[in-house]
């Protein structure tokens, strides 16, 4: 396997140093490094069945056993290779009784939510069961905490926005959850790591004879390695440890993830020793500049200097807009005119902040017949909210549209499947001069909010922003029963009627957004993968291509402004930021908008209105290519305007 200077030293490596630790850096080839590692220490006389080799996935750890089964052969498959709950599974099986697991049966995550789902009705009063947190959402919350190592509590308090009520309530729900699992012999997915952690801390002799199994543990993304799977290294490091991971892209503390794992390994393990990935082989110099900055801009020493091995190419775009509309506008446009010049919507993929972020720059997307796919969250036409606001257009339009009637009449309180399928066949196999109100009245006449919602959207068909408006007027009120979170849902809804200012009428409006799927009908004419990528900065690691749009990254966004004033998550902030810059290959446009309330656009720099940090505030400008774009104006380098600058 050919490596490079940096990735031979590591993997080579025969010194004293009982463990390493290889700080690998954002496209520097980690996975090649390990790799390189497990043949160096076979061709060395290493048993291969004495190598374990953890990672986060299973799919990770069989493509590292595949790119190892060509150069090892048959081999391979004693090489013990999983994630970290595969591993202590597998260990806690064989000797089941000194874990105190002997009779406890393990459940999935459908499996344990459903469980805290019947808790969670057993302790929430019905007033409080449509704001308080779903199921899913407070499993998380049992997960993360129990991986953080805190009491639940705690955990509440510091990572949630729930208030003392529904703490407390929370509390209840985790205490009932683990009784009911100990009553039930079940054991959950978190359970594993945790009943590990407690047998071998328990029984030293225990832990021992497990690290003896191994000679050498080599662990992937050790960034994202969380306090109790922190506590099993340890436990184990009789072995030697070969960790490789990057500090500068620990951004997973929500889950649990420790970035104290990997930045403070030397001092934890004083019998280590640890190498640098520098070369970069994604992107150019100029991209890796502007990540470099950033990193040394902040108060943590994180140690590293990337640099390219491809060179030099564009420096990063720096863009400026008024709006977010004119932001998502002029994306779908530029990447318009980059197809039209032949290039692959494939090679491109925009990084934003969250979900909701992403949704102004969705309804432009569509408006140009961009194909895109959405990663790491829910996309604005997949939200259920707005299907069904979307719904009520479509029925009031057409009579015969049986699956949006069904869905329009099901929001509403005390109709089912039943009583929607019944009305739906009436409009159906009615004449065609009778009136859709006529019908509705025949058969829901005590219903008048259900009708008027009809009418409301047919009086306004020449009108689809003020459709959409008068629509949620009348759902309002059971679509604030039927969601939690209704504040944020309603964005959703009041982006929705923006977006509908574009169109002259409704039906338009609703084809372009759901009879018509650009995902749909476009994608068919093209291949299957070239769409253009969508995806949220905390989804995007691992991931690469030739020219990323870094959307919305202005004050309040980089740091978010819920981070403020706390050092730990302010830092985070900045590793996600460079997560971003250190996806693109070959171009870097780094865009932002001067339309938040929290900030003020001023000459084409930002000015924060409580004077708060943010990262780009003192950004070197021979770092980027900075343009203006407002009143309708692009104000880049050259520009006519320029010539104004000598007017005294």
């Amino acid at each position: 396997m050919q490596l490079n200077n940096e990735q031979s030293a590591a993997a080579h490596y025969q010194g004293d140093a009982k463990h390493l630790l290889i700080l690998a850096g954002a496209g520097t080839g980690k996975t090649r490094t390990i790799i390189g590692r497990v043949l160096y220490l076979v061709k060395q006389g290493t048993p291969t069945n004495r190598l374990l080799m953890l990672t986060f996935t299973r799919r990770a750890a069989k493509e590292m056993l595949m790119r190892l089964e060509k150069d090892l052969g048959p081999a391979t498959k004693t090489i013990t290779a999983g994630t970290f709950h595969h591993f202590c599974l597998q260990i806690m099986r064989r000797i089941p009784k000194a874990f105190g697991v002997e009779d406890r049966v393990v459940i999935d995550r459908d499996d344990s939510k459903s469980l805290v789902q019947l808790i969670r009705g057993e302790v929430v009063e019905k007033k409080h069961r449509k704001e308080f947190p779903k199921a899913a959402i407070l499993l998380n919350y049992l997960s993360y905490a129990k991986n953080c190592c805190l009491p639940l509590s705690e955990y509440l308090i510091n990572f949630t926005e729930l208030d003392e009520e529904f703490c407390a309530l929370t509390e209840t729900i985790g205490k009932r959850y683990e009784l009911r699992k100990a009553e039930r012999k079940y054991l959950d997915y978190d359970d594993i790591l945790h009943l590990f952690v407690k047998g071998i801390e328990a029984n030293p002799e225990l832990a021992k004879k497990i690290g003896g199994l191994y000679q050498h543990i080599l662990v992937d993304e050790m960034q994202d390695t969380n306090p109790l799977q922190w506590r099993i290294l340890q436990a184990l490091s009789s072995a030697n440890l070969f960790c490789v991971g990057d500090d500068a892209q620990s951004i997973y503390a929500f889950r649990g993830a420790d970035f104290k794992n990997i930045h403070s390994f030397s001092e934890r393990l004083p019998d280590s020793n640890v190498f640098k990935l520098e070369q970069n082989f994604r992107s150019t110099q100029e991209i890796l500049d502007i990540s470099n900055w950033l990193l040394k801009k902040s108060s943590i020493d994180y140690n590293k200097q990337l640099s390219a091995a491809r060179g030099s190419g564009l420096a990063p775009a720096l863009i400026d807009f008024e709006s977010k509309f004119d932001e998502a506008s002029w994306i779908a446009s530029d990447l318009s005119e980059r197809k039209d010049n032949d290039a692959k919507w494939s090679d491109h993929m925009v990084l934003v902040r969250s979900a909701w972020a992403a949704k102004t720059l969705e309804g432009a997307l569509i408006d140009s017949g961009i194909p895109y796919r959405f990663v790491g969250g829910t996309s604005l036409l997949e939200a259920a909210h707005v299907k069904d606001l979307l719904s009520l257009c479509r029925a009031a339009l057409n009579r015969t549209d049986e699956l949006a009637w069904i869905r329009y009449l099901k929001c509403w309180p005390r109709i089912g499947d039943a009583t929607a399928s019944k009305i739906v066949s009436a409009l159906l196999e009615a004449d065609s001069d009778e009136t859709i109100e006529g019908l509705l009245r025949q058969k829901i006449g005590k219903r008048e909010e259900i009708i008027d919602g009809i009418l409301a959207i047919q009086s306004q068909r020449n009108n689809p922003s003020e459709a959409i408006k008068l629509g949620v007027e009348m759902m309002e009120q059971t679509f604030m029963t039927r969601y939690d979170r209704w504040e944020s849902r309603a964005g959703d809804l009041r982006l929705l009627s923006d977006l509908a200012r574009r169109y002259k009428d409704l039906l338009g409006f609703v084809e372009a957004y759901t009879m018509d799927p650009v995902s749909n009908s476009e994608a068919e004419s093209i291949e299957e993968d070239d769409l253009v990528t969508v995806i949220t900065v905390h989804s995007a690691k691992g991931a690469e291509a030739p020219v990323c749009y870094c959307l919305g990254v202005q004050p309040g966004a980089y740091p978010h402004i819920r981070s403020l004033g706390d050092r730990d998550a302010e830092e985070e902030e900045r590793r996600v930021l460079y997560v971003a810059f250190t996806r693109a290959q070959d171009e870097l446009i780094i865009t932002r908008c001067g339309d938040e309330s929290r900030t003020l656009f001023h000459g084409g720099s930002y000015v924060h209105s409580a004077g708060e940090s943010y990262f780009l505030e003192f950004l070197p400008p021979e770092l980027v290519s900075h343009e203006q774009y407002g009143y309708g104006l692009a104000l880049g380098g050259g520009s006519v305007l320029d010539e104004l600058l000598d007017f005294e």
